[in-house]
């Protein structure tokens, strides 16, 4: 069995996903997992495909056939996981360039793999300016806890809200 990491990105129009999940269906692979979303007219995605070996070229053609999409391929080779602690951190301040790259800089010091990244920008009326929302899943070393990262991301500026989360 092969475990694929499928990338897409198209102009965005109803009956993608139909289209995509027909492919996999009828190429005899199983669809495991996804995020796909639309951004800025475009649909764009990843999903986590399980194919036996001897469907594996069929359903690479058959995906790479579909027009309205790019679609890139790669196999996944995940190596032992090395043990983490699972956790959800939430930023939020006013919208301002730069805190995107703020804290990824902050965590990856901290030797911090970013498992997810959801983000988004929206209108605070009663405020007068926008206010940017970062949702992070994170796996964190064992030796890094709650309190390191909050101490290390609150350096970053006065008007950031930091919550940490550790995940079951």
């Amino acid at each position: 069995m092969k475990q694929l990491i499928v990338t897409i990105i198209g102009k965005d129009k109803p009956g993608l996903v139909e289209q995509l999940s027909d492919t996999v269906y009828f190429n005899h692979a199983n669809w495991v997992t996804s995020s796909l979303s639309q951004l800025g007219g475009q649909f764009a995605g990843i999903i986590q495909i399980e194919v036996a070996t001897e469907h594996f070229i069929s359903l690479r053609q058959a995906l790479t056939k579909i027009e309205a999409l790019q679609i890139h391929i790669v196999e996944d080779h995940t190596q032992a996981a090395i043990p983490y602690v699972a956790q959800q951190l939430t930023v939020t301040g006013n919208d301002r360039r730069g805190i995107v790259k703020e804290v990824t800089r902050h965590l990856t010091l901290l030797g911090i793999n970013i498992a997810k990244l959801k983000t988004a920008t929206q209108s605070a009326p009663n405020w007068g300016y926008p206010i940017f929302e970062a949702e992070f899943q994170l796996h964190t070393p064992p030796e890094i806890n709650a309190d390191m990262i909050q101490q290390q991301l609150e350096q970053l500026a006065d008007d950031l809200t930091i919550d940490i989360e550790t995940l079951s």
